[in-house]
């Protein structure tokens, strides 16, 4: 986890110089908001043409779904208001598809923080490394680390995927983030293709 958040950090640091923003201001932005699905849907839309008001939208629809993610994991740790806000403000796609599998609260709330650590390891290790090389790298495609993020989240959700609802839901959300990509504006496919869940969980609840 750590190894691809540190690629996820130089990857994004390069992208963001390399779209003209200066090396200290994308180090501060990076270190601030600390998501980068957030900060690459606001560069697609800057270099689309769009406005920064529209960017900064864009942007923040993207990091909505931390809440949705919150509320799947707070109910899920050890009881204590500090604690679970503590976890809110740090709940992120892979580590809370991680710790939301363990059978147990106690072993829900050691793999969310020992995977959150990784994560900050890795990443705020890596928009340094990024900040430092600038455009040195070059084309971040050619050498793979723009897929690194999206290969670890499909082997973190593999265990979800082999039940009937996780692959229910895999297979709605992603078609109906497919379908959307043409129409809608970037970062909403992904927040749309929730409802996946909905199309899953749906049945067993009318049974139930």
């Amino acid at each position: 986890m750590a190894l691809t958040f540190f690629s996820l950090g130089v990857t994004l640091q390069v992208a963001l110089i390399d779209a003209g923003t200066s090396a200290g201001r994308a180090l501060a932005a990076s270190a601030v908001i600390f998501s980068a699905t957030s900060q690459f849907a606001w560069l697609a839309v800057r270099e689309g043409g769009g406005s920064d008001w529209a960017a900064v939208v864009a942007g923040w629809v993207v990091a909505s779904r931390y809440g949705i993610l919150t509320t799947s994991l707070v109910p899920r740790l050890p009881a204590g208001v500090a604690r679970r806000a503590l976890a809110a403000l740090n709940a992120f796609d892979p580590n809370v598809a991680i710790a939301i599998q363990q059978p147990t609260a106690s072993g829900v709330e050691r793999e969310f923080w020992r995977t959150t650590a990784a994560m900050m390891l890795g990443w705020f290790s890596g928009i340094t490394v990024g900040t430092v090389v600038g455009n040195v790298v070059g084309d971040t495609a050619q050498l793979g680390l723009d897929a690194v993020f999206p290969a670890a989240l499909l082997a973190i959700i593999g265990n979800l995927l082999r039940t009937r609802d996780g692959f229910v839901a895999g297979l709605a959300g992603g078609l109906i983030c497919l379908g959307l990509l043409p129409f809608v504006p970037a970062g909403l496919p992904i927040i749309l293709s929730v409802f996946g869940a909905v199309l899953a969980v749906a049945p067993v609840r009318g049974r139930s």
